[in-house]
């Protein structure tokens, strides 16, 4: 995640869960650009499948935007924490679920112009109820949806997630 060792690419902000960094591009033109860049974790996002077909998904109260977005649950990877892991430990905490199977279906970058954030996105199926571990800043609430609901909802834009979008396009073509 960081490189603070790199006299290349100084630190500008250590955070809590992602650092900002100033990297130096050479154009075209021969000039030197510089730009900053989110390094981070890296994260995983959940795509939690009931046995009956239906969709996990979470209303999650957004501060960022102020909004409360419908979204699939994820988290931020610890160091060196590898991103099953990561995808078991997010699914307990934002749902409640534990997943009996965990199938990596994609890996994607979440805002590759700014950010090196890689995303895996797994399929979680198999799952058994149980009470979240949130957060203590989390609000998030359960929200169960069949796969027409989410048609509906991605064509209408009420899912204005990246990340989620990514997962249900991934669920939509499977259904």
């Amino acid at each position: 995640m960081t490189r603070p060792d790199d006299p290349n690419e100084p630190m500008l902000l250590r955070g809590a869960r992602f650092n900002v960094h100033r990297i130096t591009l050479t154009g075209d033109d021969g000039r030197r650009y510089e730009r900053e860049v989110v390094r981070h974790p890296g994260a995983v996002v959940l795509l939690p499948i009931l046995d009956d077909g239906r969709v996990v998904l979470i209303e999650n109260t957004r501060p960022t935007v102020a909004e409360t977005l419908l979204e699939l649950p994820a988290g931020t990877r610890e160091p060196d924490e590898p991103a099953i892991v990561t995808a078991g430990r997010e699914l307990i905490e934002e749902t409640g679920y534990t997943a009996g199977k965990l199938e990596l279906i994609h890996e994607f970058y979440s805002a590759p112009g700014i950010c090196d954030e890689l995303m895996h996105l797994y399929k979680a199926t198999e799952l058994v109820a149980g009470d979240p571990k949130r957060e203590a800043t989390e609000s998030i609430v359960n929200r169960i949806a069949t796969a027409d609901e989410i048609k509906q909802w991605v064509n209408s834009g009420k899912i204005r997630d990246a990340k989620t979008l990514v997962g249900l396009y991934a669920f939509l073509s499977s259904t």
